[in-house]
């Protein structure tokens, strides 16, 4: 389901308005309104948390928890306490789960929640590091985004997605990243910060629709990151040859004639020289 060309001159109409009808602006108006319309029409919000609440917000059950990667209660494993999301290395964050085990959380925090830190610190250098922006994201980085997204999903999502925790606690990163190619992680740079940092899964309504079913953004302060979570069963029935590119938004910031779209930049998982496998299916 997308826009019709009427609808999104209407809604460029309306983005002029709000900048106080400046002109020179209205390629960047044409596609901020056909991007937002056509995710508006094609997703539903499953779930979304702000990251920096008064109080800590906590997904899950607290008194009868299930871990929902290796799928064990207590007494079969132990749950300390609810445990950080979002690692702290995107800043200070008050949103957690109590439904991953101690042994869950100590192998991600080691490896693929590693990565990602390492993913992350390259996306905004602090001044004077020359540290190189990042070009690719890791496979360990990606799955870290993705535990992330699968422990905000709501439970009745999760049926969907039992090849994707496999995928998630398997660590051959590299066997793994042949199903990727053409694939990888939307990263937006905001004009101006958001001022509460969130994240949000967001569920396609149109079956037949050329998308991804679950997509995952993680926004914080002028740094979105947007994926699509694989081997999800709702993208199986698609045509072998049909793409499933993300759907890009605008998230324009800023007021007036200030009004930006932001950039946006796809980076490719990183490549190796593994033989390609064949079989298995995720998305582009």
């Amino acid at each position: 389901m997308f826009p019709s060309w009427e609808e999104i001159q209407h809604a460029a109409y309306e983005r002029w308005e709000r900048r106080g009808w400046s002109h020179g602006h209205d390629h960047e108006d044409w596609a901020a309104a056909e991007m937002d319309l056509a995710f508006q029409k094609n997703y539903r919000p499953a779930a979304e948390y702000p990251l920096a609440a008064a109080e800590p917000v906590i997904v899950g059950s607290t008194s009868q928890p299930r871990c929902r990667f290796c799928e064990r209660s207590a007494p079969r494993t132990k749950f300390q306490k609810p445990r950080l999301i979002v690692p702290s290395v995107v800043g200070a964050t008050s949103l957690f789960s109590a439904e991953i085990c101690d042994e869950c959380h100590e192998q991600f925090a080691s490896t693929i929640d590693a990565d990602f830190e390492a993913f992350w610190s390259t996306l905004d250098p602090p001044p004077g590091d020359e540290t190189a922006p990042a070009s690719s994201v890791s496979i360990g980085a990606f799955k870290s985004m993705v535990r992330m997204a699968i422990q905000i999903a709501p439970a009745r999502e999760m049926g969907h997605f039992n090849d994707t925790l496999e995928w998630i606690g398997n660590p051959d990163h590299d066997f793994d990243s042949s199903l990727f190619e053409g694939t990888g992680c939307l990263v937006y740079r905001l004009h101006v910060p958001h001022d509460v940092p969130w994240v949000s899964l967001s569920r396609r309504i149109d079956a037949d629709a050329p998308l991804p079913y679950a997509v995952f953004m993680l926004v914080m302060g002028s740094q979105v990151v947007e994926i699509a979570l694989p081997l999800c069963s709702r993208d199986q029935d698609h045509d072998e040859a049909e793409l499933l590119k993300l759907p890009r938004r605008s998230f324009t910031t800023g007021q007036g004639h200030d009004m930006r779209s932001a950039s946006c930049r796809l980076l490719p998982l990183e490549r190796t020289d593994r033989p390609k496998r064949r079989g298995m299916r995720l998305f582009a």
